[in-house]
């Protein structure tokens, strides 16, 4: 979708308001966002110029208003963040972490609700909701298994497991770097991430930019094994180690109090940057055993096709956890929903090297060395936060 703030500029905004968005609103997607966000349920969108609408659940539709003051939801922004958020730039998480959207009335748990809920509406996805199919496809599968079908599952489910990718020996040699480099990292230099324990220490919960001063990861990007698996992608895709976080390694850190270590249902475009990160392949090496003891992966499957799906408190029958052993790989899209919750009693926590491929457009557009990602610092400290800890 082409940028709007040349078109919120000008007096056709309410066209915008009135046209395909609306149409969507009395349609399919207006009973999927009224199911989704409950009957009543109400946002005020408060832009500049005194330009404000609200968006209101009511009898399996959305009824779009002028006028925001009514709602029990408002926000306010800048045309320029509103079309961020349209064009899908931006996020709500990614937008409201720069304070380029403020929360007049509600909180950030009740706007992340209707994020999904105005993609819906504005991109015309569809919305995942509990009844739907449950997927039951195979998604463990090894290096040998047929390239079709896999692709197949992967494209399916959103994310699969490979068994025994990598030998042992290699996996020392990366637990070794690793260990080094999480002993070299320190808050302030804005490529880790630290979270604080339950008696008062910072923890290490992830490293970025491993490729930088070593030869081992730099390589691993090209890896043939890897290269081979971004072949199963719906679209071609390549490496892109000097862009977003480049080869990171992620670890699990137990009674994590404070800090974006223990991340809730996500996708990987969740800070924005949704038409450059999808699709998207996060290739995951176990380090570690991945259990529900040590911190494991758990996967909404089939999410990838849709909006929202997070929202739920009956998800856990359709939730498939990742039971994965040190050698083996996880492959997901940047869309499919995940989950990484806290560690609860292993003697020894999940690590997870990371390498990511992406369109080329990606690399074309990112600037080197940044990434979506990097707005978590914005707060200055060089410590990592939740929304809900900034808001």
């Amino acid at each position: 979708m082409e940028n709007l703030s040349a078109f919120f500029g000008t007096a056709d905004i309410k066209e915008f308001f009135t046209g395909d968005v609306a149409r969507r609103a009395e349609g399919q997607r207006g009973a999927e966002v009224a199911e989704l966000v409950g009957e009543g349920r109400s946002i005020g969108i408060k832009l500049e110029d005194h330009c404000e609408w609200m968006f209101q659940a009511q009898k399996g539709k959305v009824v779009i208003k002028e006028g925001a003051e009514k709602a029990s939801l408002i926000v306010q922004a800048d045309l320029n963040a509103w079309s961020d958020l349209v064009t899908e730039s931006w996020s709500i998480m990614g937008l409201v972490i720069q304070g380029r959207v403020t929360i007049e009335r509600g909180s950030f748990n009740h706007l992340a609700k209707w994020e999904p809920a105005l993609q819906g509406l504005y991109n015309d996805r569809p919305i995942w909701f509990p009844r739907q199919e449950t997927l039951s496809a195979n998604h463990v599968f090894s290096i040998e298994d047929d390239f079709n079908e896999m692709k197949m599952a992967l494209n399916k489910l959103g994310f699969l497991l490979i068994r025994d990718v990598f030998t042992q020996i290699e996996i020392e040699e990366m637990r070794k770097e690793v260990e080094d480099r999480r002993k070299a990292a320190t808050p302030e230099d804005r490529r880790s991430w630290w979270a604080t324990d339950s008696g008062g220490e910072e923890q290490c919960c992830r490293v970025t930019y491993l490729n930088y001063g070593s030869k081992l990861f730099a390589e691993l990007s090209h890896d043939p094994r890897l290269s081979y698996f971004a072949g199963l992608s719906s679209a071609p895709l390549e490496p892109a180690p000097d862009h977003g976080d480049g080869v990171a390694v992620v670890i699990k850190v137990p009674e994590v109090t404070e800090g974006l270590s223990d991340l809730p249902w996500h996708r990987d475009c969740g800070m924005g940057g949704h038409p450059l990160l999808c699709p998207g392949l996060n290739m995951g090496i176990q380090l570690d055993y991945a259990s529900a003891e040590s911190g494991q992966l758990k996967f909404l499957p089939g999410s990838n096709n849709y909006a929202g799906g997070a929202e739920y408190a009956d998800i856990s029958s359709a939730t498939i956890p990742i039971d994965a052993k040190p050698g083996d790989l996880t492959l997901h899209y940047g869309h499919t929903l995940h989950i990484a919750p806290p560690p609860n009693g292993a003697e020894n926590y999940r690590r997870t090297v990371y390498v990511s491929f992406h369109i080329p457009e990606y690399r074309e557009t990112l600037p080197q060395g940044q990434g979506y990602n990097d707005v978590l610092f914005a707060h200055g400290d060089g410590r990592v936060r939740s929304p809900q800890e900034l808001t």
